[in-house]
């Protein structure tokens, strides 16, 4: 295994469905924005990814929060962070909270007590990201932004869950919330990379990266299409790299859910041979070290 590149994961989903309430994976729900819900409607702990990676040489992961329960996130907090008290992974947690809430800033604060805590993933708009239109968010809203306010003072991590539509407005958002380290999710929801939409989105991704605290993240390259298609991720690939440069763009895998269109091997052994392209102290720091930095994993 040391004869590859280490890889720290900067988007991995864990969940007990036995143990713990996630409304999004129950069977009254059998459909979601990414296709089927039953294809991962069963529960998926490290162990499982450690499976799915083991020819990958994971030595880092961020878990990002999966759609537990809203109402009680601190639960998840405490969940994940026994397990990487009992195991030794994950490696940070991205916690949802609700930055419009009237305890917001005390809930961050609740979470900041566990080690593990590293930022909030708090969506702009629910539903079908491919294909939100830019309305109905709340990018605008004082309640939401006063919540962005606690994420501020503490420079902690935003997970940014934005379509195309509304990359310009996130753009104005990170200049606004300079001490956030704000990190785009799944690229951007790339589409086809052909006319007039792949244009719209490469524009956003030309003006997100205009902002230095804003990274983003090499995953989720399937989810518009909901289909893997090689030459097309490596189009999206090779524009996220001529934007962000290689301190910015961080590799992850977004499993289980972008299980649902490849294998493991089939995305990281497609993205390896991308940036073979790249000095090996570049390869690094996509595969590994961006991740390691914006989420302080090892402290």
């Amino acid at each position: 295994m040391s004869d590859i590149l280490p890889i720290a994961d900067a988007h991995v989903h864990f969940w007990n469905l036995e143990q713990n309430p996630y409304p999004w994976l129950m069977p009254a729900q059998p459909s979601g924005p990414f296709g089927k819900t039953a294809e991962i409607r069963r529960s998926y702990l490290l162990d499982d990814y450690r499976t799915d990676a083991r020819h990958q040489h994971v030595v880092g992961m961020v878990h990002v929060e999966a759609g537990w329960d809203p109402d009680d996130t601190l639960g998840e907090m405490r969940w994940i962070q026994s397990v990487a008290d009992t195991r030794g992974a994950p490696h940070a947690h991205v916690a949802h909270i609700d930055l419009a809430a009237d305890g917001a800033a005390a809930l961050i604060a609740a979470h900041a007590a566990f080690p593990l805590f590293r930022g909030v993933r708090d969506r702009l708009q629910d539903g079908d990201f491919t294909k939100a239109d830019g309305t109905n968010t709340r990018i605008d809203d004082p309640d939401w932004r006063r919540g962005m306010v606690a994420l501020d003072a503490r420079e902690l991590v935003f997970d940014l869950q934005a379509p195309p539509a509304l990359a310009g407005r996130a753009a104005a958002l990170a200049g606004t919330f300079s001490g956030v380290r704000f990190v785009l999710t799944h690229a951007g929801y790339p589409p086809a990379p052909a006319g007039d939409a792949f244009a719209r989105w490469s524009d956003g991704i030309a003006a997100l990266a205009e902002r230095p605290n804003v990274a983003i993240k090499l995953s989720g390259l399937m989810l518009a299409e909901k289909a893997w298609v090689p030459e097309h991720a490596r189009a999206v690939f090779r524009r996220l790299l001529a934007a962000f440069g290689p301190d910015r763009v961080l590799i992850a895998s977004n499993f289980p859910v972008d299980r649902l269109f490849a294998p493991l091997d089939s995305l990281f052994g497609g993205y390896r041979d991308w940036l073979a392209e790249l000095p090996e102290a570049d390869q690094r720091k996509v595969l590994h070290d961006n991740t390691c930095r914006l989420y302080r994993l090892g402290e």
